[in-house]
Order: structure tokens, then sequence, then C-alpha cells
């Protein structure tokens, strides 16, 4: 990717600039906990609220920026405090065990005491990449029985988990995504065959009931029994989560040496007809069925994952157009939302007449950006 200039230009911000400001900004030191975000002027949240996924996601950014050797000074240290404070905090045992949904690190107490699949995701995804990272046996340990909370708790028929601990309606194809994500890392960073097979499950799920054939879409919302109907939103488009699974199927692929790249090209097609802002290289958030957008809006993450999906069909293919069309995407970025801002963050979301609406800067976007990243350093 030499000659990508702009895909350049991002690795080197994001590792040289982003990572230390956020190491710093957005995480508090007396608590020991990352932050939700960051004000719109790059200062600190000052209300110690956090949800599990955001907390998770941050402390995996830090972990693996770390294990790839990329991370800023102590960055790896804060990680490891702010799980353990999340363990502290958010950790529920009894019948239903898992971590609650939202905390106050401030107030050490629980806000959300909901366990989420979601949430349940991230954390496993932090715990892979701090076992990866510190070669430390206990955070292996915690896997294991994160693991087995996930079968215990969100215990659903039909395949997959339920979305929380009370079984709420509708289904959603999104946490489960995120579960793959955190198998494949768990593959990748431990190669244990159980967590292959749970990737292998997971990707079944997928086929079988998350992407529509006949339209090459990818649906959102399901029955109880995975059903697709209006009354559940079947029918709403998140082009940002078509673009992601774009490259966790190449992922996929790669892990198992299947030439799965036919599949992942629908999938990037159907993304752009429907999901591109006209007049723009980016992506809306969400759209019907015919490609009419349903919200005025494009935040910034769905524009990390189809970077990720140029790359990885790109990779897939051997076609340098798909580089050349990432390279786009992340040049337009430095004139848009990472334009204007404090250094190290960014404008979060545009209107579809190009105005920023950006109320706060989510460390969610953090994780999607680095994740991005993350596919242009050196693999050795």
């Amino acid at each position: 990717m030499e000659n990508c200039v702009s895909l350049n230009r991002l690795k080197n911000y994001f590792v040289e600039t982003v990572l230390p400001v956020w190491a710093e900004a957005a995480f508090d030191a007396d608590a020991g906990q990352f932050m939700e975000g960051l004000q719109t002027d790059g200062s600190a949240d000052p209300s110690g609220v956090v949800r599990t996924r955001t907390a998770a996601r941050e402390i995996y950014v830090f972990a693996q920026a770390s294990a790839l050797g990329v991370a800023p000074e102590g960055a790896l240290d804060k990680a490891e405090r702010a799980f353990a404070n999340l363990r502290a905090t958010a950790w529920i045992g009894g019948e239903k065990p898992g971590f609650a949904r939202t905390i106050n690190y401030k107030t050490g107490t629980i806000v959300d005491p909901e366990r989420d699949l979601y949430d349940t995701a991230c954390a496993l995804l932090a715990l892979a990449w701090l076992a990866e990272a510190t070669g430390k046996p206990a955070y292996g340990d915690q896997i294991e029985e994160l693991i087995a909370a996930m079968d215990i708790t969100f215990a659903a028929p039909h395949g997959g988990w339920a979305e929380d601990s009370a079984g709420s309606i509708p289904r959603r194809q999104n946490p489960h995504m995120h579960c793959l994500e955190s198998f494949l890392a768990l593959w990748e960073t431990d190669a244990d065959p159980a967590h292959v097979a749970r990737a292998g499950e997971l990707y079944g799920l997928f086929r079988a009931r998350f992407f529509h054939d006949p339209t090459d879409t990818l649906r959102e919302y399901f029955g109880p029994a995975w059903e697709m109907s209006d009354a559940h939103g079947s029918g709403r488009i998140e082009p940002g989560h078509m673009a992601e699974w774009v490259w966790l199927v190449g992922r996929y692929a790669q892990f198992t040496g299947m030439d799965l790249s036919a599949l992942t090209g629908r999938i990037l097609q159907a993304t752009v007809k429907l999901g591109i802002d006209a007049g723009t290289p980016f992506l809306v958030d969400e759209t019907s069925l015919d490609g009419i957008p349903a919200k005025q809006s494009r935040r910034l993450w769905p524009q990390a994952e189809l970077i990720k999906a140029y790359i990885t069909q790109a990779r897939a293919t051997g076609e340098e157009s798909y580089l050349d069309k990432a390279d786009a995407v992340a040049a337009a970025l430095f004139e848009t939302y990472l334009a204007e801002t404090a250094a190290g963050t960014w404008r979060d979301c545009f209107d579809l007449a190009g105005r920023s609406i950006a109320t706060s800067i989510p460390a969610s976007s953090l994780y999607h950006l680095w994740t991005a990243v993350a596919e242009l350093l050196p693999s050795d």
C-alpha cells in the first residue's frame, strides 16, 4: 500500500497523534477507567458514565496496539487498569452472570444492570487482546468464564444468543457480528479449536439468517425465530454493517483458506449501491431496501468500515482499484470528519447537506478507526 498516500497518512496520524491523545484525554487516572468519549472541544467527559461496550473497546484498542508495538507508553497498563475496574464494577454473578450494560466509574456503581450480548462481545474482544499483549494466564481464565456466562445468560432457540438477559425482541444481527469478531480474534491469538468452531457457527448463522441472497443485503432485525417482517423492522438497512461484514467474511476466509471473494464482492457492491451519499464517497447511516436514506445523517464509523471493506476486497481479488477507492475515502476524511477539530479528534456526524451535527466525540469511533488502521500495519 506504499502508493496509497492518504491511507498511509491516516495510519501515521492515528498512531502518532490519535492514540496518544485518547490514552491521555479519555482516561480517568483517578478511577482507572476510560470515558464514553470527549466533548467537542476535545476535553474530558465529566459525567463518569460509560457503557461496558465502549470501555471494553477502548481497552481492546490499546491492548492490540500494544501487541502490535504501536501503543503510547503506559497504554497497556491503562488498559489493564480499565479492565480491572470494569470487572470490579460491572460484573454481576448469580443465575444470569455477565457485565452490566452501563456503569458510573466515578461512583463505582451500576447505572443499567441489564446484561447485553453486544457488551459481552466487546468484553471478549478486549480479553482476547489483553491475553495476547500481556501473556497473563488470568485473562485466558476470564475468557472461558465469559463464554460460559454467554451460554447461560443469553441461551436462546433457533441459533445464536438472546439480545440481553431479558430476552428482548427484535433479535439483531449486530451483536452476533461482534461475537464473530471476538471469536476470530480468539482464533488469531489463541487458535483453540473451540473458538474456531464458534466462529464457524456464527458464519453459518450469517449465511442462513442475516444475509438475504435475493437482494445481497444484510438484514438487521428479526423475530424470535429469526423470521423477517415489517413489524420487526427487517427492511431497514445499515450500509456500515454491510461493509463490516465484508471485512469479517474476508477474515473468516483468510483463516479457513476458503475463497469467499465472490460473496464479499456481492456484499460490497450492494453496500455502495444502496448506501453512498450522492456526490460523496461516504455511506449514509441507514437506508430502505430501495436505497432511500432512512436517516438524514452519516456518522464517521461507517466510513472506517468502508475503508476496511475495500482493503479486504483488494486483498481477496488482487484488484488495485479497491485500494484506490479506500485511499479516496481516507483522503476525504481529512477534508471533513478529521478537519476543523482538536488534534486527535473528529467531527463524528454530518447531515446529508454536509453540515457537522456532532454533539460529542464518541470513543466508539476510536474503535472503528483503529480497526481500519490495524489493517494498514505490517502483519509480521
